[in-house]
């Protein structure tokens, strides 16, 4: 915690341990409930957590400290409010803090929420720095915002919120609103959009879905208007999409259902993407997942085709230079990549999840090995690593010194750090 001082790192961790202290030994049996009277309720909850993220750099010329320590606490409160079946509010305030905060392209590799990217639509920010200096960060602001109105078959949501599309599990093409990072260890709550939303249903099994998402002061290159229909076929749901993304305009779909009475199941989408002043682009991804009859572990693999990814470490330096890779929200690199997951539950209390990301053609891969235990029904801890395998990067020293562009991608993982997280969770519900 390099530059820190060390008054405000015991304020830090008091902050951390009171909050978690508070909300571990809070009453359960009316805490989140504030008032009820059928179509008419009030409802308070809140998390606090705690995210610790160690890095262990390859080497790099003339960088000593080859160790990045950060640490990550958010504390949300959130409030939802129904009145007559026909209007509800819901919002979440949050506060969050950086210590020592990692680079952008640290947090685009997944680990942490991308809070200010082109993949996070918003009109406005929000949002206000308490505290900032050049290795602490700290910052409070309402993610979610947002007004649903219900009337007959229709839904009008306006404001902040949270909009998931997709069936994918490490990656979702056909998510355009700030998907989560195929890493990304906290995904309990995905990152509020500024949009317009209209749902209509059009049958029990059929809904149209048609969003305005709205980028800053609403400039159209910033901003997104999608429509969606979904719809239940012989026990597979489908979706189709179309629209236009920022710069794009974008149509594709996605399915998910069983095969047959396998017990397996399998789950696909495909976007077409056509860029201004850009190549066109197909993204297509398929996986299959089953779980073991009783406490048998669940298995996933997930084959991801990008189209906008390079098929050789030459072409890295083009695609980090497509600004296609922000409106995604994650950095990714290969044109084909694999996704395979594992998880068992070794105790009733403690779960064992393993994950590997690899690029097909590189080759390198990153592995995830993740212990989560639960401390109480209101409390949570995770442990884990992230461990790369694949060729670093090599540096050529130019006469005025280094920079990035003097730095040669060798494969996509192995510029990973290895890096080790512990994050604690705990809730007022």
């Amino acid at each position: 915690m390099r530059g820190i001082s060390r008054s405000r790192q015991c304020r830090l961790l008091l902050m951390t341990l009171l909050g978690g202290v508070l909300l571990l030994y809070a009453p359960q049996s009316s805490a989140r409930q504030l008032y009820d009277s059928g179509s008419t309720y009030a409802d308070l909850g809140a998390t606090f957590k705690n995210l610790f993220l160690g890095n262990r750099y390859y080497e790099i010329p003339f960088v000593d400290d080859r160790t990045q320590v950060t640490d990550y606490m958010r504390a949300r409160l959130m409030l939802d409010l129904g009145a007559a079946e026909v209007l509800a509010l819901e919002v979440h305030y949050q506060q969050w803090a950086f210590i020592n905060p990692p680079q952008t392209s640290s947090a685009l590799a997944g680990f942490l929420p991308v809070t200010d990217t082109a993949s996070l639509y918003r009109y406005t920010r929000l949002g206000w720095d308490i505290e900032e200096t050049d290795d602490f960060l700290w910052v409070q602001e309402f993610d979610r915002l947002a007004l649903t109105v219900s009337a007959w078959k229709l839904d009008f949501i306006f404001g902040r919120q949270a909009i998931t599309w997709g069936t994918g599990r490490f990656w979702q093409p056909t998510d355009l609103f700030s998907p989560f990072g195929p890493l990304q260890v906290d995904r309990e709550f995905k990152a509020g959009n500024d949009a317009a939303r209209l749902v209509l249903a059009l049958g029990d099994f059929t809904q149209a879905e048609f969003v305005w998402a709205f980028g800053r002061d609403a400039d159209p290159d910033r901003s997104a208007g999608v429509g969606k229909i979904k719809t239940l076929f012989k026990d597979f749901d489908i979706s189709v999409l179309g629209g236009w993304v920022q710069t794009e305009i974008v149509g594709g779909g996605d399915f998910a259902g069983d095969l047959g009475s396998t017990g397996i199941g399998i789950h696909g989408e495909f976007m077409f993407s056509h860029v201004k002043d850009s190549p066109d682009y197909f993204d297509f991804l398929v996986g299959l997942d089953y779980r073991f009859p009783g406490k048998g572990p669940y298995l996933l693999g997930e084959y991801y085709y990008y189209g906008a990814g390079a098929t050789n470490p030459e072409g890295f330096a083009q695609v980090l230079s497509n600004n296609r890779i922000l409106s995604r929200g994650t950095l990714l690199l290969g044109r084909h990549n694999l996704g395979l997951g594992a998880s068992y539950e070794l105790l009733p209390i403690l779960m064992g999840m393993f994950n590997v990301l690899v690029n097909l053609t590189d080759p390198s891969a990153i592995l995830n090995p993740v212990l989560e235990y639960s401390i109480a029904d209101n409390a949570a801890a995770t442990v884990g690593c992230t461990i790369p395998l694949g060729e670093a990067p090599t540096f050529v020293l130019s006469p005025g010194g280094l920079a990035l562009s003097d730095a040669r991608l060798n494969s996509e993982y192995g510029t990973y750090p290895f890096t080790f997280f512990v994050e604690v969770r705990f809730y007022l519900q």
